[in-house]
């Protein structure tokens, strides 16, 4: 994101934080940040930079650790569940992955994965764990009818719709342990497994 290096060939240089050349040397077409999404690049740099500001001043005034202990403590256990979250959506043994030739979008949208994650953390996230199918098929649907949709779609589509009933620390545990490389099977890349 600093080094501008995430765009693709397509994109070219993609600097997330400068939005304008040489930082992002995307043409007109294929820019990622197109038109008023510079503007909104910048407005972003602003409130980037307040809340270092923000967080110097709390530094000073409070000291370094009690900062820390009250604004990355947090952010980092945040950031963690966010990227399990993520990560178990996304990612089980069985979850093929497609080159381009092979990939459309509802293909890869089925690709994800729906998980019981009980009805704290369901409430909490908006079932988003649980329904998350259904928002990568659309994700204008909104959270409060991210249920009724999920019904729907088990019921038109029982083959393709993925749902592991696994509890999420023992599925944690086997993602962790057998997801750790791919091999090519016949037109998909899949999650070695040598049991």
């Amino acid at each position: 994101l600093l080094a501008g290096v995430t765009g693709g060939p397509v994109r070219g240089l993609t600097n997330h934080f400068i939005p304008v050349k040489p930082f992002s040397t995307g043409e007109k077409n294929t820019e990622l940040f197109p038109g008023q999404w510079k503007k909104k690049v910048w407005m972003s740099d602003v409130g980037i930079l307040a809340m270092v500001g923000a967080l110097a001043a709390a530094a000073v005034k409070f000291g370094v650790w009690r900062t820390l202990a009250v604004y990355a403590g947090p952010l980092t256990i945040t950031n963690c569940w966010l990227v399990l979250y993520t990560w178990l959506q996304h990612t089980d043994t069985d979850v093929p992955h497609f080159e381009s030739d092979n990939w459309n979008f509802i293909k890869g949208a089925f690709m994800s994965i729906d998980r019981p994650y009980g009805p704290i953390f369901n409430f909490l996230h908006h079932g988003i764990g649980s329904t998350h199918v259904v928002h990568h098929i659309d994700c204008t649907i909104p959270h409060y009818n991210a249920w009724e949709a999920t019904d729907a779609v088990k019921a038109a589509f029982p083959k393709h719709y993925l749902y592991d009933p696994t509890p999420i620390t023992k599925a944690t545990w086997r993602v962790a342990n057998k997801c750790v490389a791919v091999q090519k099977k016949g037109n998909q890349w899949v999650f070695k497994n040598d049991e």
